[in-house]
């Protein structure tokens, strides 16, 4: 059995055909419509009842302060005096322009933690700006908690507040009151807390004349923001360019604007605070050292002054012309010496101060070293990236730690190349002020008193010289904080389609129709490789009993003739049911017992006499007693003498067909009758007759073995060309069994959609065996599209 099992699995899968399927599909065309109406409107209803989400883009450049960024800007003016600019990473800005720092402030100023919501037919309207007639304020929720109410505006200008709630991460509680705002009454108690209530003057809509429902919500800042930043994406332009694409989905075309301009503009800002922080640091060390040395100059002057008054001031010139020329050459050498090793000093000090960690250095400083200026600015850059970075997050932060790593080596690395640098200096001054006490000692002929003033002068000088260089250097610092540039410029202002980007209403109805049609398709499919029951005479081809026939299905329902037998037999009528072969007809159906009955004589040979034909099946309802009936009408139109036996004591089903008589076969059977030819019922073609079973007996089985059923059989034979015996299913009573040894062919029914696949191995050995007589397989009740009487009604109206 396991092995035909496999047999017919395998055999349904190498026999599935499209065009029975295709059949299939057309014959459950219902199904199809159901689907496509429900999916259509399911779908339907859910694109009418969603608001339409429109999208904007607007297109920035960010500009590389290195190499002008395509366009220059003022602050290009003052490149010449050596301010240091960072060159741009377009993939950080990208991030930053995205990040939660940026939306945060951009929904604090714009006010989007509250959303105003009314209804336009069966989906919300957002309310924004000019179509938002009032602005809410509920300074009693914090920016930690939500909440909202219910506005109703009515034309006379008052106002009801209802639906109160709160919610906090503890949960949401719901309030009952309702609350009545006169005309002008701007603000009133509530469970909520104080609701305030404003005219918007931005508000262009209509004047309320019919009442109007607003349903006002304020999230939390944390959610508000998590909320708008999801709406916001941003993606290169190009790999090889410096455009961002900034894309904003929401379904207010205004407020959607007002986020991409608002976010341009707090990043110029942010980015303009951060470029002033250096310039805040320069000028602050700038204006220490000049109080220093302004102090220093001034004890300078008093000196001099003082040596002056004192001694006099010799005249240096008619006396050592030349040598004073040499004198100053190498005098303006250690000036300009000394002026770098003091700033080397400063700078040294600077960043030998540990409060100074995490400040800027003063850039263009003066040491007169060209690469421990580079130094300070690819430090001072780093820096500024990293207190970005901990804006942003933590200094917890790997990223803070490695940037703190980096900035420690940079730091020590600018700490030596100082102390080398200074060291440097030191010997170039040893060696200038040598060579100035070398022209000192040819200046014989100086007076002896203006020594003393030549070492204070040199002195005046230095400081002179480096208190202009720091004026000097305040005023560019100055001007560089007046015209710091934007790093951002707009490109393309946020613009986008007129047509809503969700819901797609094409793609949409396109889904619920191919829904409407895949989902029957995969039922139907299911349903045909989950079947195992018999459907067609190709599921038979495998068994070895000789197959006699097809008869199609009778009735719009696999189970049309159990129904009406059933029917009939509550109403006990006593016409006879599906009583299908007339004479003269040519359906289908008719041509089906007419191919069975030549297909019958053929099997039975050319022998004489009386043929006894038993009728049996496996399931109950398989067909028997209508096709022993209808099958009985089929020969005796050929003139045939036909008796229909009905020897199903159990339950007669053929004794229907001639109005259940109380009398029959089991009168005869217990000898109540001697004359079994008085219970032969007629009908209406007189070569056909019934046999009915009369009342149901107790003992069936022992009747039919008892010999009165063999007696009437041998004594009907010479009466009749067929005994049609209509016998219990097998395999269920033993009846059928003791009617076989009475019988000389056995027709074996089973019906399509009843009998399973796996019972036509039984069906197999039941012949192999030899159980019965001479046996041979009737399918009953077959469909149209799975038999081969589909094809008939075009052949019949051709014939005709």
């Amino acid at each position: 059995m396991e092995k035909r099992a496999k047999r017919d699995e395998e055999q349904r899968v190498e026999d599935f055909s499209m065009k029975e399927f295709f059949q299939e599909c057309v014959r459950y065309w219902k199904w199809f419509l159901v689907s496509m109406v429900f999916f259509v409107g399911v779908i339907g209803l859910y694109v009418y009842t969603r608001e339409p989400v429109y999208e904007r883009m607007e297109q920035v450049l960010v500009k590389d302060q290195d190499n002008g960024g395509g366009v220059g800007d003022i602050a290009s003016a003052f490149s010449s005096m050596g301010l240091v600019a960072s060159n741009t990473n377009v993939n950080n800005e990208l991030i930053t322009l995205t990040s939660p720092h940026i939306m945060y402030e951009v929904v604090k100023r714009l006010g989007l933690d509250m959303d105003y919501v009314s209804r336009k037919g069966l989906h919300p309207w957002t309310l924004y700006k000019s179509t938002l007639p009032i602005n809410v304020e509920l300074p009693g929720i914090s920016d930690t908690q939500g909440g909202g109410l219910q506005v109703i505006l009515h034309p006379d200008g008052s106002k009801t507040l209802r639906k109160f709630y709160m919610s906090t991460p503890d949960g949401k509680e719901k309030f009952s009151d309702e609350i009545e705002l006169k005309k002008g009454q701007e603000s009133v108690k509530t469970p909520i807390g104080e609701v305030k209530i404003s005219a918007n003057p931005n508000y262009t809509g209509k004047p309320i004349d019919e009442e109007m429902k607003i349903r006002v919500a304020k999230s939390p800042m944390q959610v508000a923001v998590e909320k708008y930043g999801k709406k916001l994406s941003g993606d290169l332009t190009d790999p090889e360019a410096q455009v961002i694409d900034l894309t904003v989905k929401d379904v207010c075309v205004a407020r959607a604007v007002d986020i991409l301009e608002l976010i341009l503009t707090v990043y110029n800002e942010n980015w303009v605070e951060d470029k002033n922080k250096l310039a805040r640091a320069t000028s602050t060390f700038i204006d220490e050292r000049l109080s220093v040395i302004q102090s220093e100059l001034g004890e300078v002057d008093n000196s001099i002054v003082k040596q002056t008054e004192a001694a006099g001031t010799p005249d240096l010139e008619t006396t050592a012309t030349l040598n004073m020329e040499k004198n100053e050459s190498l005098t303006t050498t250690v000036v300009n010496l000394t002026n770098q090793l003091a700033m080397v000093d400063y700078v040294s000090e600077y960043l030998a101060d540990k409060g100074n960690a995490f400040k800027v250095l003063p850039v263009n400083s003066g040491v007169g070293s060209e690469s421990i200026e580079a130094e300070i600015a690819a430090y001072n850059k780093q820096l500024l990236e990293r207190n970005t970075l901990v804006d942003n997050s933590s200094t917890s932060n790997p990223l803070v730690q490695s940037y703190d790593k980096t900035l420690e080596g940079q730091r020590q690395a600018i700490v030596n190349g100082l102390e080398n640098h200074g060291h440097h200096i030191r010997n170039l001054i040893r060696s200038a002020k040598s060579e100035i006490g070398r022209t000192k000692g040819n200046m014989m002929s100086t007076p002896r008193k203006a020594l003393p003033l030549l070492s204070e002068e040199r002195q005046q000088k230095v400081k002179e010289n480096l208190y202009l260089f720091l004026l000097q250097k305040r005023e560019e610092n100055e001007l560089s904080q007046k015209f710091t540039a934007d790093n951002l410029r707009l490109i393309t202002p946020p613009m986008g389609s007129l047509k809503p980007v969700s819901p797609k209403k094409k793609l949409l109805m396109a889904l619920a129709v191919l829904l409407g049609l895949t989902c029957p398709v995969c039922l139907i499919y299911v349903r045909k490789s989950g079947d195992n029951k018999v459907r067609s005479r190709k599921d038979l081809e495998g068994v070895a009993m000789p197959f006699a026939g097809e008869i199609p299905q009778v009735g719009k329902a696999p189970n049309a003739l159990a129904e009406k037998i059933r029917e009939r037999k509550h109403k006990k009528e006593e016409t006879a049911p599906l009583a299908v072969v007339e004479p003269g007809k040519r359906d289908v159906v008719n041509e089906a017992f007419r191919v069975i009955r030549g297909n019958l004589d053929f099997m039975s040979g050319k022998e004489k006499g009386c043929k006894v034909v038993m009728f049996t099946s496996f399931n109950p309802g398989s067909g028997k007693s209508f096709i022993s009936y209808n099958l009985g009408i089929s020969f005796a139109l050929k003139k045939k003498r036909v008796l229909v036996v009905d020897c199903d004591l159990r339950h007669g089903s053929a004794s229907m067909y001639v109005g259940s008589p109380r009398k029959g076969l089991t009168d005869w059977l217990t000898g109540e009758s001697g004359d079994w030819k008085q219970l032969v019922c007629k009908t209406d073609n007189p070569d056909l007759q019934i046999l009915p079973t009369g009342k149901m007996p107790p003992n069936p089985a022992e009747l039919l073995d008892g010999g009165r059923l063999k007696e009437l059989l041998e004594q009907a034979r010479s009466d009749y060309d067929y005994i049609f015996l209509d016998c219990p299913p097998v395999n269920i009573v033993v009846d059928t069994q003791i009617i076989a040894q009475y019988a000389d062919m056995t027709v074996f029914v089973t019906r399509a959609g009843l009998l399973e696949r796996q019972a036509l191995s039984e069906l197999d050995e039941l012949y192999t065996d030899k159980r019965y007589p001479r046996m041979c397989l009737i399918l009953n009740g077959t469909e149209a599209v799975h038999s081969r009487y589909y094809t008939y009604g075009n052949y019949q109206s051709h014939a005709e």
